[in-house]
């Protein structure tokens, strides 16, 4: 999003017409998100199950019982633990899970301005690793799954939770991918609440848009291959591996797969046009209106992230040629991070490549492979919960559907069969959460408001 041109904009005072949380119920719920931020969860220094241990008490504390809560920890990977529980329903209908990861992104104190792993409340923010992305939302879903337990709330729908680790680094397992395999019973469900999307401020800290992220793209692995014979430097010949791969690059630089609107990504268009408006809202507009309007297409695709939400692209991210320093190449390769629009297969893209390279001496190879998936369907029943909770907190501001052009957890919940849908309820100014970077934060107003609709949307969806 871009931010200048939302400066432009001018909003009325961001007002909140709702009965607000008493201090003791906050309190209670600050206890948790600081207990969970300031357990260092990151892979080089931290552990995953002691975040996972430590909310599980929270829980065995509330009145779970051992059968409804554990902790699951994969076989030679103790810091790599992930926290399940359940929530009983009183009817048959299938289960919501609430899903959220507990594992951070590498932290060095030295480079902050504070502790990393300190929650410190600082001129409306919270600052921390981990104080969005995604120790918030993992402390809301701790704090509402014990509310409801400590209220004898029995929903209708079973509510599942799962806290899982893996999802920053691949360096670690993956704890969805983990639980999928050996132990899906705890995260079986109907469709799941996952990060992926929160809502837009202004710069001055009005609503702009609240978005409901619905599908994310498939990041495929490909290499690029260029062999010869080689031979002493001193004797070069025409034919020079990464003379050769170098072309294929230059040619795929210029090559853009084409336009494909999901009815999430026109939706997203058409609503966001107005809000940005200008030249770049006119060609948003004329694009959700079609989708091959090459005018249109040109202007939004300026924009590298909505670019990415339109197309499927792949882009070369690492290169290795050559032996030594005084022979000729015998082997060039490049690395493509391809990030597919659901619904392609990577045996698709690998044809599209080598149509786009127009040399059959590149050799295209899959190296890594996601099995791919549909998007979601954004329901009634997904979107009336949604809307009813928008109403209350944040009257007037437009409900967004949205694709990540990235990847969350739910890239394995949705090819296994689970819809997955990414809200969160924060609201931030675009980029201002610095998460991954330094001196990570959320809003702390945001991070409240964010608890409200939360708990409002899942009691809603649960009956």
């Amino acid at each position: 999003m871009r931010i200048a041109v939302l400066a432009c904009l001018f909003f009325t005072t961001w007002g909140v017409a709702h009965a607000q949380p008493s201090q003791s119920d906050r309190d209670a719920f600050r206890a948790i998100y600081e207990e969970l931020v300031e357990i260092d969860s990151s892979e080089a220094t931290g552990s995953c199950t002691r975040a996972a241990t430590a909310m599980a008490t929270r829980l065995y504390d509330a009145g779970f019982s051992r059968d409804d809560v554990r902790v699951i920890i994969p076989d030679g990977r103790p810091d790599d633990g992930n926290l399940v529980a359940v929530l009983r329903g009183s009817s048959r209908q299938r289960a919501i899970l609430l899903l959220a990861h507990i594992d951070v992104v590498n932290a060095n104190p030295a480079d902050w301005e504070r502790d990393p792993f300190t929650l410190i409340e600082e001129n409306g923010f919270f600052y921390a690793r981990g104080a969005a992305d995604d120790k918030a939302m993992a402390a809301v879903f701790v704090d509402l799954m014990i509310r409801m337990r400590t209220n004898g709330a029995r929903p209708r729908r079973t509510i599942r939770m799962a806290l899982t680790c893996g999802e920053e680094t691949s360096n670690r397992v993956n704890g969805v991918e983990f639980l999928l395999s050996n132990h899906r019973e705890w995260i079986q469900a109907e469709f799941a609440i996952n990060e992926g999307a929160g809502g837009i401020l202004s710069p001055s800290g009005a609503p702009v848009a609240l978005n409901v992220q619905a599908g994310e793209k498939v990041h495929q692995v490909i290499s690029l291959t260029v062999t010869n014979p080689g031979g002493h430097s001193s004797r070069p010949v025409p034919e020079n591996a990464i003379y050769r791969l170098s072309r294929g690059l230059d040619r795929l630089s210029r090559h853009q797969f084409p336009v494909e609107l999901t009815p999430v990504t026109r939706a997203f268009f058409e609503r966001m046009a107005p809000i940005i408006g200008g030249d770049m809202g006119a060609a948003m507009a004329a694009l959700a209106r079609n989708q091959d309007d090459a005018a249109a297409q040109q202007v939004v695709a300026s924009d590298p992230n909505f670019n990415a939400m339109m197309r499927t692209t792949c882009v070369a991210t690492q290169v290795d040629a050559g032996h030594a320093t005084n022979a000729l190449p015998q082997r060039a390769t490049a690395m493509l991070s391809c990030r597919v629009l659901q619904g392609h297969a990577a045996e698709e893209i690998q044809a599209e490549l080598q149509r786009a390279l127009d040399d059959p001496m590149i050799q295209v190879d899959i190296v890594r492979r996601r099995e791919g998936s549909n998007a979601p369907q954004l329901t009634r029943n997904i979107m009336g919960p949604v809307e009813r909770a928008a109403a209350r907190l944040w009257p007037d501001t437009p409900i967004v559907p949205t694709m990540t052009p990235g990847a969350t957890d739910g890239r394995f919940l949705n090819a296994a069969g689970i819809p997955t849908y990414g809200m969160s309820g924060m609201f931030s100014v675009p980029g201002e959460n610095n998460a991954h970077g330094l001196n990570e934060k959320i809003r702390v107003r945001s991070l409240y408001e964010g608890r409200e609709f939360l708990n409002a949307i899942v009691r809603d969806y649960s009956g």
